[in-house]
């Protein structure tokens, strides 16, 4: 059985944090507890048994949203404290390695922001860094900045942040948790791309750059700080007419296999990774339900998909071996899941 977390954008009493349990023999999902929380938990990450929640504030006011620090104790969550930022909403989260820093992305204000830990707990606001620039997206999702995923690049150098409405990648000095923009090290994207996940490969030699809009994938060289891309490919098909944006990314641990899941195609694309030069190379898609905001791989077996649009979760098993990736009948039904996370 493997425990695994989804948060939830239900209406009411229904968001919050659910507690699932995974069978791998017979694929059946099964809920152990739902936490309600006052606002939505927008993201997550389990790191050494505590799992950290990016808040989205629910009030038409600047009471919530913040970040939430909980411990693991078997198949509970018990709460270490919520630290509230006058409504200020987060969509992402990453921690420094000595876990001493917690470091936010703020979508609605496009800002970047940093917290101080001690014992889990969330102690104090450090700062936060206000993004500047726009771009030509005709919907109104780049009529401003729009910080969409924070994290650390391998080397430890730098706290980097993905602006979906600048198209940049933000880097960022980072000293006992103070930000500071190194402008020589940032990254100007092709503009409308809407820049919105990076992950990196396991060797820490190469990155891949999912684009909402532009729903392709950019592969990076990282060298010394520095992005140089050699690669960009298509999430969705050519022929294909309707609205889509390209969501989550991921690895597969042996780092042989990329996923994207895409909203509005409703489908996850599978890659093949050249781990000697980084490119990726197109294998297939599979059609899950409608809009898979995000998933995760469990034992690089399975990929446990939340679909927001279908109310569910959707299993599908992968042979890494033999590249397959298939659709399984197992679903679970979850209020518009949003994050899906484990250790």
């Amino acid at each position: 059985m493997k425990i695994f977390y989804v948060s939830s954008y239900g209406k009411n009493d229904d968001k919050g944090i659910y507690i699932l349990k995974f069978d791998e023999t017979s694929l059946q999902m099964k809920r152990v507890q739902q936490i309600i929380t006052k606002d939505y938990p927008s993201y997550m990450i389990v790191n050494n048994q505590v799992l950290y929640i990016a808040y989205k504030n629910t009030e038409s006011y600047n009471a919530g949203g913040g970040i939430g620090s909980f411990s693991i104790y078997k198949d509970e969550l018990l709460l270490n404290n919520n630290y509230s930022s006058s409504g200020r909403s987060y969509t992402h989260l990453c921690l420094d390695d000595k876990q001493r820093y917690i470091f936010a992305a703020n979508y609605h204000t496009g800002a970047t922001a940093s917290y101080q830990l001690e014992n889990k707990i969330i102690t104090q606001k450090i700062c936060a860094v206000r993004h500047t620039g726009l771009g030509p997206d005709l919907l109104k999702r780049q009529t401003g900045p729009h910080a969409h995923c924070v994290g650390i690049t391998p080397d430890k150098e730098f706290v980097y942040s993905v602006d979906l409405g600048a198209d940049k990648i933000v880097m960022y000095r980072y000293h006992q948790g103070v930000l500071m923009e190194d402008k020589a090290y940032t990254v100007n994207i092709v503009p409308g791309s809407g820049p919105r996940h990076m992950i990196f490969s396991k060797d820490g030699r190469f990155a891949y750059l999912v684009n909402e809009i532009a729903n392709n994938i950019m592969v990076f060289k990282y060298t010394d700080g520095h992005f140089s891309m050699i690669q960009a490919i298509h999430c969705i098909p050519r022929h294909f007419k309707g609205f889509s944006s390209a969501s989550a990314i991921r690895l597969t641990s042996s780092g042989e296999h990329l996923f994207v899941s895409n909203r509005g195609h409703d489908s996850i694309a599978m890659y093949r990774v050249n781990k000697e030069t980084g490119k990726i190379s197109l294998l297939y898609m599979v059609h899950t339900g409608k809009n898979p905001r995000d998933f995760n791989i469990i034992d690089d077996k399975y990929l446990i998909v939340g679909c927001q649009g279908s109310n569910k979760l959707q299993v599908l098993t992968f042979d890494e071996e033999n590249e397959k990736l298939l659709l399984s009948d197992s679903e679970l039904e979850i209020p518009a899941p949003v994050c899906i996370a484990f250790e």
